[in-house]
C-alpha cells in the first residue's frame, strides 16, 4: 500500500508539473500600436496584460507616437510587419500592399464571437469593415455612447436674463438677440464694446462652422457633411450650389455687416477660438453665441454655468421658410471608426499563432474590455464595476487633469478597437454627462431625419482607385471655388445676388457633376448593402 501510495503521489506531482508547464506556455506575438501623444506606455496598462493572459498570448509591443504616415511606407514596402497592428492602416494600404494583410472574414466566423456579434447587431460596422470587393482586412470600432451630434450652439443665458430676453427660436429672433448683445454692456464690466455677439471657427465645411446652421433651411447634414454633400429623396446633392445655401449666406452676410459676427473668426485658429470663449483676464464672458463640443471644455470651469444650448432656428426670413429645421446627425462619425485592428497575412498563415491572435483581437470587443479600451482599466482605477454590464467612469487620479485628457492619457481611448453595446450602462464622467444632456436640445430636430432617403454617411462609401483619384482632383478644384466665394460673400467683398450664377457655373465647371455621379453610385451600393 505504501508503494502504491508513493506511485500515486509521484504521478500527481508529475502531472501537476506538466499542467503548470502547459499553463505557462503562451503564444508569442508581436504588435504595433499608433498612439495619441498623451497616451502612456502600453506596458503600464494592466487591462491589456489581463486580456493577453486570457487569450494565452504574450505580446512584444511597439508603440509609435509621431510620423507614422511617413514611416509606414517603408515598413509596409519591406513586408516586415508585426502580427497585429492597431490604429496603423488605412483603406488604401490593403490594395497598395496586396497580400501583406490577412483577410479576416472566415477568421471572424471561426474565432471571434464578439466581433461577429458587433457585425450582426450593428450592420453599419460590417459595411465599414468591408472594402469594395467585400473583403475584410481590418476591424472597426463601435463606441455607442457618444451623442447624436458633434456640435452644440451655446448662448449666454446670463446675458439674456440681464436684458430680459428669451432664447431665440427663429432666425429673425436670433438677429434681434445678437443686436441686443452688441448694443449693451452684457458682461457688466463697464465696456459696452467688448462683447462679441456671435463667433465660430473654420470655413466652408468644418465642425464648428456657421454652415452647420444650414439645417434652418431644411437641409439635413450627416457627419459634418464634408465638402457640402448631403442626400435628399435618395439623391446625392451638394448644398454649395443650392438656393438654400445662397439664402443662408445672405443671412450671415447681413449679420456680419451689422457687426454681429466676430470679424476675426475667419482668421482665428482653434486655440484663439477657444480662448475667446473663456473670457477676459478678469473672468468676464465675452461671447454671446458660439459653437462648441461641451460647456466646460468650451468656456472653462468659471464661465460654463452662464451658457445653455440653443437652436435650431426656424426660417422666418425668406421664401424658403421652414418651420421644421434640421440639426446635423453625427452619430456614426462619433461612434464608429474604420481600421482599428488588423493582422498580418504571415500571422494568419502560421497555425501556431492564428487562433491565439484572433482570440486576442476578439478580447478587445468583449463588453467589459471595450469599456476599458475607451476609458481606462478597472484594476488601473479608471473604471469601476457597478453591476452586471454597468460601469462607472471614475474621476481622474490626477486632480489637475480633466476627464477627457485623462482618458487619452490612461488608455487607447478613441484609437482602440472596441464594441461598446448600446445596452451597456455607463455612468459617465462630468464632461460626457454634460455633453449628453446638452444635446437633448436637438432631439426633436434630429428625429426628422429620414434614414431611408437622407442618411448619407460618407464614411461608408466605397470607391474604385480610379474613382478615388477623380474625386480627389475634382474636389480640390471645387473647394478652391467654394472657399473663395464663402469668404468674399461673408465679409461683403462680393455681392451674393450679383455673383451667384457665375459662382455656380464655376463650381460645375470644376467637375461637380462627375463627383455627384460617382458618389450617387456608391450611395446606391451602400443602400443595397
Amino acid at each position: 500500500m505504501k508503494r502504491v501510495l508513493a506511485l500515486v503521489l509521484a504521478l500527481v506531482f508529475v502531472l501537476g508539473l506538466a499542467t503548470v508547464s502547459f499553463a505557462e506556455e503562451k503564444v508569442q506575438l508581436t504588435a504595433l500600436f499608433i498612439a495619441h501623444p498623451l497616451t502612456k506606455s502600453v506596458d503600464e496598462m494592466q487591462w491589456l496584460k489581463e486580456i493577453a493572459d486570457d487569450a494565452g498570448v504574450e505580446i512584444a509591443w511597439e508603440q509609435i507616437y509621431t510620423d507614422w504616415n511617413q514611416l509606414k511606407t517603408t515598413r509596409f514596402a519591406s513586408g516586415d510587419i508585426p502580427d497585429i497592428l492597431i490604429n496603423a492602416t488605412g483603406d488604401s494600404d490593403y490594395t497598395t500592399y496586396a497580400g501583406l494583410f490577412a483577410e479576416l472574414t472566415d477568421l471572424v466566423d471561426q474565432y471571434a464571437p464578439n466581433v461577429k456579434a458587433m457585425f450582426e447587431e450593428e450592420p453599419d460596422t460590417l459595411s465599414l469593415a468591408k472594402n469594395l470587393d467585400g473583403n475584410i482586412y481590418a476591424l472597426p470600432k463601435f463606441q455607442g455612447k457618444w451623442p447624436d451630434c458633434n456640435g452644440v450652439l451655446f448662448i449666454n443665458q446670463t446675458w439674456l436674463d440681464a436684458l430680459g430676453l428669451e432664447k431665440p427660436t427663429t432666425l429673425s429672433e436670433l438677429k434681434d438677440v445678437l443686436i441686443a448683445f452688441r448694443d449693451n454692456d452684457c458682461n457688466g464690466n463697464g465696456d459696452p464694446s467688448d462683447e462679441v455677439p456671435m463667433d465660430f471657427n473654420g470655413w466652408f465645411g468644418s465642425a464648428y462652422s456657421i454652415n452647420n446652421l444650414i439645417g434652418s433651411w431644411g437641409i439635413q447634414l450627416v457627419n459634418w457633411a464634408y465638402d457640402g454633400y448631403f442626400a435628399e429623396d435618395g439623391v446625392v446633392k451638394n448644398y454649395a450650389v443650392d438656393e438654400r445655401y445662397k439664402a443662408m449666406m445672405q443671412y450671415f452676410a447681413d449679420l456680419y455687416a451689422e457687426g454681429l459676427i466676430n470679424e476675426n473668426a475667419i482668421t482665428n485658429d482653434y486655440s484663439m477660438f477657444q480662448s475667446l470663449s473663456r473670457g477676459d483676464a478678469d473672468g468676464n464672458a465675452l461671447v454671446g453665441v458660439v459653437f462648441g463640443w461641451e460647456e466646460t471644455d468650451k468656456f472653462g470651469p468659471t464661465l460654463y454655468s452662464q451658457y445653455v444650448p440653443v437652436g435650431p432656428f426656424a426660417d422666418d426670413i425668406d421664401d424658403l421658410a421652414t418651420s421644421e429645421p434640421r440639426w446635423t446627425y453625427d452619430f456614426s462619425g462619433l461612434n464608429m471608426g474604420a481600421n482599428r485592428i488588423c493582422m498580418s497575412a504571415a500571422c494568419a498563415a502560421d497555425e501556431t499563432k492564428v487562433a491565439a491572435a484572433m482570440k486576442f483581437i476578439d478580447e478587445f470587443y468583449r463588453p467589459d474590455v471595450s469599456v476599458q479600451v475607451l476609458f481606462g482599466g478597472i484594476t488601473d482605477g479608471c473604471v469601476s464595476v457597478v453591476g452586471e454590464d454597468h460601469y462607472k467612469v471614475e474621476d481622474p487620479l490626477d486632480p489637475n487633469t480633466d476627464s477627457g485628457t485623462w482618458k487619452w492619457t490612461s488608455t487607447f481611448a478613441d484609437n482602440g478597437p472596441m464594441y461598446i453595446r448600446r445596452a451597456t450602462q455607463i455612468d459617465m464622467a462630468q464632461d460626457m454627462t454634460y455633453a449628453l444632456n446638452e444635446r437633448e436640445q436637438y432631439k426633436e430636430a434630429i428625429a426628422r431625419l429620414n434614414f431611408d432617403t437622407e442618411y448619407y454617411p460618407q464614411m461608408f462609401m466605397r470607391y474604385t482607385e480610379d474613382d478615388q483619384n477623380t474625386l480627389a482632383v475634382t474636389q480640390a478644384a471645387i473647394t478652391s471655388v467654394t472657399d473663395s466665394y464663402w469668404g468674399l460673400w461673408l465679409t461683403g467683398e462680393a455681392d451674393i445676388e450679383d455673383t451667384w450664377e457665375d459662382y455656380v457655373a464655376e463650381v460645375e465647371a470644376a467637375g461637380l457633376a462627375d463627383n455627384l455621379a460617382i458618389r450617387q453610385a456608391a450611395f446606391d451600393a451602400y443602400l443595397g448593402k
